[in-house]
């Protein structure tokens, strides 16, 4: 395949404004017959301009005739490429794909599959012909009448590693953003995919990426992996990262911790690293328990000026480089790199905080049992809220065993109040499951919104993501990343956006986003920071802000309410902490504990307490606010109420 070569190489799927100038040239050479035909590289670019006027539906400065005229030109180009691939044989094709340029090898394939160009190839020699190809198996799939036809083949193929390992990896156990759309051959049965599995893993070379998913592999009938083939990869994995220990070296970037340094909180950057400092003084001579509590909003930010869990993973990965180094297996919970740093972050700090209070001779299970039993009642009520907490003499493993029940009992409680509006303690004594995360209600009626429908979707892509082409302008090339800082920063009219984005110019203009001043184009304000919270959190905490937007936005249905405890990314947060019922990487901590797993590991019983602690802290900020905003619609009406 040749790589791009020249500088008039025209895609219509990559095009710019004067882009038009190189398509009439183009159809006015194919009309004097001066285009080389011969050329499959002349035949893509001619058939582009087909392309051309089915993305670009309005162009600068042409009149409407002008324009019906070129396209009438197109309409019978697919012909032209017909007749080339009539041409291709089985001892051409592979040079032909060769000379072909990386931007046109899917119009080759779609166009092989389409003229049904395959039936030239015998059975004998279509898997030398695919290997000559270099086309990956998603490619080889891709079309289910060439799989039909050459059942048997491929089927041969994917038996090979090269072919078949990586394809059953990646389309069984890996998540992928689009559905992968393809045809399995009738003979390459369960047991053939799997024996792929169990040779990779009795192999010399395995990959840390492929072994994850292996461990992380959710039992599918399709590609049934097993307890055995699970311990194996995970002691390839220790193996592999033993061997190499020398070879990968990572750092998250952050330095915690507590000293006399005059200032509340001190956050600086060195070589890379953030220095996090928090002043004992301030810990000391601020020891109400409100105040401690406090402290995990406003020095450790662990929720946002919504009361938002930072932690959740939300926005991880929508950005194209976000985390290169992992893959995601189907099940999986979404994390990144970032994810894995906050996580760091929060347990030094919970570690550091809680051997601070200890050298001041208090205890943060006792500051816990006083939110439950004695402010929840003073200040909003609620009676008969108990929280039985680990005792200081405990050992490791108890205190893990009754924080991980504590926690169960806490969602149990609040839930039976939203529910019934009182704590019954003779009833609960009846119940025995401790409810699901996701189920644990609010008192509010609405009480958070996520997007609801894809032109909500479309709307915060345009605006706010980096992976689009809306943000270059010919009069400020690629100086901005996304469009809204684009808008936000320069006067541009429509006439200085590309041809290519007219459409999409256009269609947030009817969505309202945006809107033209003088010819230029200005953004919605409100709008655009109701989309740019959604789009960076994926959720919004409605009482916060009282938006006829966002009450508009519910009313069509374009936006969805719910009425929980904890919004989708917290609760799925919670999960993958707490358990596995709906990941199939989750820590399982709370599983582990009160199921009485055997935990021999003092060290990691010491990390698994302090995630306990704060999930624990987490639901008592989540509560706190629930009940907070509940006496404020209590006063001041609920704005969204229909």
């Amino acid at each position: 395949m040749k790589d791009f070569e020249h500088k008039d190489y025209f895609n219509a799927r990559l095009c710019f404004h004067g882009d038009e100038d190189k398509v009439v040239a183009m159809l006015e050479a194919y009309a004097q017959n001066q285009i080389d035909l011969n050329d499959i590289n002349r035949v893509f670019e001619l058939y582009h301009t087909k392309i051309f006027f089915e993305i670009v539906s309005d162009i600068h400065g042409w009149s409407e005739e002008k324009y019906n005229e070129y396209k009438s030109r197109t309409i019978k180009l697919n012909n032209v490429v017909h007749d080339f691939f009539k041409r291709i044989t089985e001892d051409n094709i592979v040079d032909f794909f060769d000379e072909c340029y990386v931007s046109y090898c899917d119009d080759f394939r779609n166009f092989f599959y389409k003229f049904k160009t395959y039936a030239c190839i015998s059975k004998d020699k279509i898997c030398d012909v695919l290997r000559g190809l270099h086309w990956n198996t998603f490619h080889i799939l891709q079309d289910k009448s060439f799989v039909e036809y050459f059942d048997n083949e491929i089927t041969y193929l994917l038996q090979e590693q090269t072919y078949g390992l990586n394809f059953v990896v990646s389309y069984y156990l890996e998540e992928h953003e689009k559905e992968q759309k393809v045809y399995i051959p009738k003979s390459f049965t369960v047991d053939k995919r799997v024996k792929l599995i169990e040779d990779y893993l009795n192999g010399d070379n395995v990959n840390p990426n492929v072994l994850q998913l292996i461990i992380n592999a959710k039992y599918t009938t399709e590609l049934p992996i097993t307890p055995k083939m699970k311990k194996c990869a995970d002691q390839r994995n220790k193996d592999f990262w033993k061997n190499n220990k020398s070879a990968f070296t990572h750092e998250y970037g952050f330095c915690v911790s507590f000293g006399p340094y005059g200032n509340v909180k001190n956050a600086r950057s060195e070589n890379g690293k953030w220095i996090l400092e928090y002043d004992t003084e301030w810990i000391k001579n601020n020891t109400d328990y409100p105040t401690l509590l406090n402290n995990f909003i406003y020095l450790f930010e662990y929720t946002d000026h919504q009361a938002r869990c930072i932690y959740a993973s939300n926005n991880y990965g929508k950005e194209v480089f976000a985390d290169l180094f992992s893959v995601r297996g189907k099940g999986m919970y979404k994390k990144g790199t970032a994810f894995d740093m906050l996580e760091s972050l929060s347990d030094v700090q919970m570690a550091g905080y809680v051997n601070q209070l200890n050298i001041l001779g208090i205890k943060i299970e006792d500051v816990i049992k006083w939110f439950f039993e004695s402010y929840l009642l003073e200040e909003f009520g609620i009676k008969n809220f108990t929280c039985n907490m680990p005792n200081p003499d405990d050992s490791i493993l108890s205190k893990c065993k009754t924080l991980a029940s504590a926690i169960d009992g806490v969602l149990s409680k609040y839930k039976m109040f939203c529910d019934d509006g009182e704590i019954d303690t003779e009833l609960f004594r009846y119940i025995t499951d401790s409810p699901r995360i996701k189920d644990v209600p609010s008192l509010l009626a609405s009480k958070y919104c996520y997007a609801n429908c894809d032109d909500i979707v479309k709307e915060m892509n345009l605006m706010f993501s980096t992976q689009n082409m809306l943000s270059y302008t010919e009069k400020t090339t690629s100086k901005y990343e996304t469009f809204i800082q684009l808008i936000l920063s320069e006067a541009i009219s429509k006439a200085d956006c590309e041809t290519y984005n007219q459409e999409s110019i256009n269609w947030l203009l009817d969505r309202g986003v945006i809107y033209l001043d003088n010819e230029i184009i200005k953004c919605n304000k409100e709008r655009a920071v109701i989309l740019r919270e959604l789009y960076d959190k994926d959720v919004i905490s409605i009482h916060y802000i009282n938006s006829p937007t966002i009450k508009d936005l519910i009313s069509k249905g374009e936006l969805v309410t719910d009425n929980k405890l904890l919004s989708k990314p917290e609760y799925q947060y919670f999960d993958y902490l707490l358990n596995n019922a709906e990941f199939s990487d989750g820590k399982a901590i709370r599983n582990r504990y009160i199921h009485d797993s055997i935990i021999t590991d003092e060290k990691t019983m010491n990390a698994d307490y302090y995630t306990l602690l704060k999930v624990m802290i987490m639901l008592i900020i989540k509560i706190n606010d629930d009940c907070c905003l509940n006496d404020k619609i209590k006063e001041e009406g609920d704005f969204y109420e229909l």
